[in-house]
């Protein structure tokens, strides 16, 4: 057994318990710590270390698979968790794919070191996006003003999955006088939110979808952040982690599946010949468009692990695909299991809504497609 097949055997027996609690979780509105410092214990922190340093990353070829399984596992679990989860080796992934630069070689180095060794021990997260930029990280309008040995951040962000939870979140900003926005890290955990030292929570997360993420909204005002010390660093690892953060989070979507197909079966034991041509036909679709999605996930794996030039848009149309047929198989799904299926006792209905929300994930489904068609 490898590590990263054992750290996914662990992860399922935490995943089986969350599981036992499954409509109080859905109506949580915040993440518990405590869940995390259990994901912690099973190694997943080190999917943001090297292997050649006593972690789990070996590049995507060796990586995608186990990585998005192991998302996939605790999304059986909490399919919140295990999307905030999925933030950290998807964000360390922009510092482990890019082992050497050009413009800054020895102070990238010592800087993506001080990431990993971070890594081993404390969560990462996202808070990129912003408001009216679709999800375009070049549409960034934050800025960023050196001041000594860091940098003051200022701009309204919002989508910040796991805030609160995440020991450092990466960011983006244009430093004065730059037109292309660069990349920054910030820590927001410990800092009050009430804008008393630059940050200001301006929307707490209020989701249908994702409801326990704590997805919320901040604006910063000369708020201290890191840059990352090359500028080369995100248009040399976009086609890289553009691979990773989309297989994991196919993989949380096709957790989330996994549940509905279970719970599906159990209400339907023994009914199946007892369903109307209708339901028959929504049954059998269902089950179609899960299988398609899973080919899908199948095939842009195998791409990502044969090294192929275009594995990044496989990964981005895996992503689209498997959102856009698994919220249209869960509502099949539906259909077929009854108007049951929408009390706030059962949890499919709020399985649906976690899948809608992940369709907004980057790339969000616009700019996923413009992606597609260039």
């Amino acid at each position: 057994m490898t590590e990263s097949q054992q750290v996914i055997r662990d992860l399922a027996s935490v995943a089986a318990g969350f599981s036992k609690d499954v409509i109080s979780r859905q109506r949580r509105r915040q993440l518990d710590p405590y869940d995390f410092d259990q994901l912690k214990e099973t190694g997943f922190l080190l999917t943001g270390v090297p292997a050649d340093q006593g972690g789990l990353w070996k590049g995507p070829a060796r990586s995608a698979r186990a990585y998005s399984q192991m998302v996939r596992t605790i999304a059986h679990g909490d399919p919140s968790v295990a999307l905030v989860a999925s933030m950290h080796p998807a964000v360390t992934g922009f510092f482990l794919g890019v082992e050497s630069v050009d413009d800054e070689p020895v102070a990238w180095r010592v800087q993506r070191q001080w990431v990993i060794e971070s890594a081993r021990e404390h969560w990462w997260g996202t808070v990129t996006s912003e408001p009216g930029s679709g999800g375009d990280i070049l549409k960034t309008r934050s800025i960023a003003t050196p001041e000594k040995d860091h940098f003051l951040i200022t701009g309204d962000k919002h989508f910040g999955s796991g805030s609160g939870q995440a020991d450092f979140m990466i960011t983006t900003a244009k430093v004065k006088g730059s037109e292309l926005p660069e990349l920054f890290f910030l820590q927001n955990k410990d800092e009050p939110w009430d804008g008393s030292t630059g940050c200001k929570m301006t929307v707490e997360w209020d989701g249908i979808g994702m409801s326990s993420t704590q997805s919320h909204a901040f604006r910063f005002d000369n708020f201290r952040a890191n840059k990352t010390v090359s500028k080369e660093v995100l248009s040399k690892v976009a086609p890289i982690s553009s691979q990773i953060s989309n297989m994991l989070f196919a993989g949380v979507v096709l957790g989330v599946a996994d549940n509905a197909m279970i719970f599906a079966r159990e209400k339907l034991e023994g009914k199946e010949e007892d369903l109307r041509a209708f339901e028959k036909t929504e049954w059998v679709r269902c089950q179609n468009e899960l299988w398609l999605a899973e080919q899908s996930y199948e095939g842009a794996l195998r791409a990502i692990e044969a090294g192929e030039d275009s594995a990044h848009i496989t990964a981005v149309r895996c992503k689209i695909t498997c959102a856009e047929l698994i919220e249209t198989a869960l509502s099949r799904m539906s259909k077929v299991v009854g108007g049951a299926s929408f009390s706030k006792a059962m949890p499919l209905a709020q399985w649906t809504q976690d899948v809608k929300a992940l369709g907004f994930l980057r790339p969000p489904l616009p700019l996923a497609y413009d992606q597609l068609m260039t």
